[in-house]
């Protein structure tokens, strides 16, 4: 049986030496090598990345725009595959990942199959707390990104870390929105529920994600999906939840709080310690690392203030009006 021609997308700015280790693990995949192509979008790298995706076999094409869907436009443009594969260049593919992933195209209304983003096992103890906290439902809000479930299930979207789709389905509603600073994926998934496809989590087809390593690193991370969201969520509310406007709005509301009662600011610090504490023992008993549950309530501690902190910005100057 001949396998389905597949083109891998990455976009990329910067990123030569995680993108050499990403190349290496698509070069082990246990999948013909002349039927599948590599496509990089690079986003003007100051670095040696477009030599390195050169080296490793990759076509190279410029993305002048340097954000994450004007890459995935310009790659998908130039691709050849009927299976177009998402990665990104802070990935590390299973050697089945694609292989994994066919046998759900059986189903002619199945659009994308993708699977969780694992925490690599040489994860620093940071980036390793990191991971812990996107597995746990509470901080997912109601997005599979990095969880770690065991069936295959219908989804809402998929990560595009780790998302395989039918061409012909993305035929339909490709080119992704380039106003979109983040969450092009989110956006791009519901065009396709909206053609009726499915999109269905596959526990079978996973990679390997680095996390951010550092506090700064994270709190930018967390900061621009906030703006992505909020941006996705003005033009379709069905893209934004109840979960991602609370997170938008702690700072405001801790600042208020503290200002107008100082009794109530203690009682909602005295729960949100108690609350970071419950994870960091539960991470403690999973990961059995004291340095890591040490990290856990640093990492939550982060994620809000940059999710509060990108949401309030957005919110209050939004990208296109301050593009005007």
């Amino acid at each position: 049986m001949i396998l389905p021609f597949v083109s891998i997308i990455i976009p990329v700015r910067n990123e030569a030496g995680l993108l050499k280790n990403c190349l290496e693990s698509i070069s082990n995949l246990d999948y013909p090598k002349d039927r599948v192509e590599v496509i990089i979008a690079d986003g003007m790298s100051d670095d040696n990345t477009a030599e390195v995706a050169r080296l490793h076999g990759a076509k190279v094409v410029l993305n002048e725009r340097q954000t994450v869907s004007p890459g995935r436009n310009i790659a998908f443009k130039n691709s050849s595959g009927e299976i177009i594969a998402f990665t990104d260049a802070d990935c590390v593919v299973d050697k089945n990942w694609l292989r994994n992933s066919l046998k759900y195209f059986e189903d002619k209304t199945v659009a994308c199959a993708g699977g969780p983003n694992l925490t690599p096992p040489d994860e620093g103890d940071f980036g390793r707390a990191v991971g812990f906290v996107f597995n746990q439902r509470m901080f997912a809000a109601g997005s599979i990104h990095a969880r770690e479930l065991r069936e295959v299930k219908e989804v809402r979207s998929i990560p595009g870390c780790n998302a395989v789709y039918r061409k012909s389905a993305l035929d339909k509603v490709m080119p992704i929105d380039e106003s979109l600073l983040t969450c092009d994926d989110t956006e791009l998934n519901q065009r396709l529920l909206d053609k009726g496809y499915k999109l269905l989590y596959t526990p079978d087809v996973f990679v390997w994600h680095h996390r951010r390593p550092n506090p700064k690193g994270l709190f930018r991370q967390m900061y621009r999906y906030a703006i992505g969201r909020l941006q996705v969520g003005r033009k379709d509310r069905r893209m934004i939840n109840l979960m991602h406007l609370m997170t938008g709005i702690v700072l405001p509301i801790i600042f208020a709080v503290l200002i107008f009662s100082q009794m109530l600011f203690m009682i909602l610090l005295t729960g949100y310690l108690l609350m970071c504490s419950i994870f960091s023992i539960k991470s403690l008993f999973k990961l059995m690392s004291i340095k890591i549950s040490l990290l856990v309530p640093v990492v939550i501690s982060i994620i809000m203030a940059g999710w509060s902190a990108g949401f309030m910005r957005e919110l209050i100057f939004p990208i296109e009006k301050r593009a005007e």
